[in-house]
């Protein structure tokens, strides 16, 4: 994973000359000690930066957190949107069935109103039928003209329109009781209607409520992702932090190491001095004064073994070292330190497996130089190292497909690609070791 911090070249380029060029001793010391001192500054100045880039980290993540919570929140009111309407589909079902179930009824109703119609419009008929027919049953003529007076007839008239006007009355309320019927069935029709369209309303809704959580869910999934990411990249930035913490207290013990050195030869001076004035005393020859302390910047082979894999293009991606194979050779195959330095870091990492990472200061300038996939690892962080102490075996740990190392050289801190963009600062191994 690709980051912007920037950590490449954090070594200085001193335009010294060689050391090898004469100057009095208190004055290398002195500019050495400035150079290391500038190298720490410049150190601290990228964990200011760091820090400032985590801080950043930190705030993306919460206000990923805070858009999260309102995400949430908007799922569970979609949620009891959704139920609700659930519940009102639910209920208008149950209308629709009342409703479908109250039509029925009606025309139940009808049919048995039409029947009592149909008889009682029989009945009329056979009545109607009795005014002209004679036999078993009275008709309203027999009856009118069986009147013995006049009065009496006046009654019998009376009676038979009373008789009359009841059917016809029956009648009227017959046709209005279908016809309120009719009027009650299409009222329940149009109810119905009504109902059956409130309830596609209610299933279209659910629809776009179920649309709507599809699409919260999937900002929900993407949240997840970013807040991946942003916890990924934090990761990276803290390891990086201790990185750099690691490189300063390095470039610290670098310092504290010339010093002891300097102390070390100053005191050789002077006793050197005081021989000298002893011998011109006492008229011999003086021994010799100690040869200066010299860094060419030469590195050793750090292991014995085949070049398997050179600095280039691998797979479709740098390979930002060399490889050395084991080649079948039977037992542990020593893993040295190509120069005198102090270990940065020693740990177990998914990629690089067991890895060792030695801070060097070598003409003026800071270098690293990591050793991957050693099988055992022999020295802790912080530990100073002599140029070839053993400081681990050859292994197959770590992303590795055989056993082997693999050898890397930084011109400044070590600067991997998921944290600077790329190895800018790697360097070819092959122009300071031969295979």
């Amino acid at each position: 994973m690709k980051r912007k911090l920037l950590m490449v070249g954090v070594g200085i380029s001193i335009g010294l000359g060689s050391l090898l060029t004469a100057m009095p001793n208190t004055a290398l010391a002195i500019q050495k000690n400035e150079q290391l001192e500038n190298e720490k500054k410049e150190v601290q100045e990228k964990k200011s930066e760091l820090e400032s880039e985590i801080t950043q980290k930190e705030e993306k993540i919460g206000e990923i957190k805070q858009q999260k919570v309102g995400v949430e929140q908007e799922i569970k009111r979609l949620d009891a949107a959704v139920s609700e309407t659930r519940s009102k589909i639910d209920g208008t079902k149950a209308q629709i069935q009342e409703t479908k179930e109250e039509i029925e009824r009606l025309e139940a109703e009808m049919k048995i109103l039409e029947e009592r119609i149909h008889k009682r419009d029989e009945l009329i008929k056979e009545r109607m039928r009795s005014l002209q027919q004679s036999g078993g049953v009275v008709s309203y003529v027999d009856v009118l003209l069986g009147a013995k007076s006049f009065n009496d007839f006046i009654n019998r008239v009376s009676a038979v329109s009373t008789f009359v006007q009841a059917d016809r009355e029956i009648m009227k309320e017959h046709e209005s009781d279908i016809k309120q019927l009719e009027e009650n069935k299409e009222e329940v029709k149009t109810l119905l209607a009504q109902q059956e369209d409130q309830l596609k309303e209610l299933d279209r809704l659910e629809v776009q409520l179920q649309g709507q959580i599809q699409e919260q869910n999937k900002v929900m999934a993407q949240l997840e992702v970013e807040e991946q990411k942003m916890h990924e990249e934090l990761h990276a930035l803290e390891d990086v932090g201790e990185l750099l913490a690691s490189q300063e207290k390095a470039i610290q013990m670098e310092i504290n190491a010339w010093n002891q050195k300097q102390k070390e030869l100053e005191e050789q001076r002077r006793k050197a001095e005081e021989e000298r004035k002893k011998a011109e005393a006492e008229g011999t020859t003086p021994p010799p004064p100690p040869p200066p302390v010299v860094n060419n910047g030469a590195f050793i082979n750090p292991t014995t073994g085949r070049l398997t894999s050179r600095f280039e293009m691998r797979w479709g991606k740098m390979h930002f070292g060399i490889d050395i194979g084991k080649g079948g050779r039977v037992g542990n195959v020593p893993i040295y330190a190509a120069a005198s330095g102090t270990i940065t870091r020693s740990r177990l990492e998914s990629s690089y497996g067991n890895v060792i990472m030695i801070t060097h200061y070598i003409n003026g300038r800071q270098m690293t130089t990591v050793y991957a996939h050693l099988d055992q690892r022999f020295v802790s962080q912080y530990d100073r190292v002599e140029q070839g102490q053993l400081i681990g075996y050859m292994g197959n740990t770590g992303d590795s497909t055989g056993p082997h190392l693999h050898f890397e050289i930084y011109d400044g801190p070590y600067s991997p690609t998921q944290y600077s963009g790329g190895h800018s600062n790697a360097v070819n191994p092959l122009l300071y070791v031969s295979y």
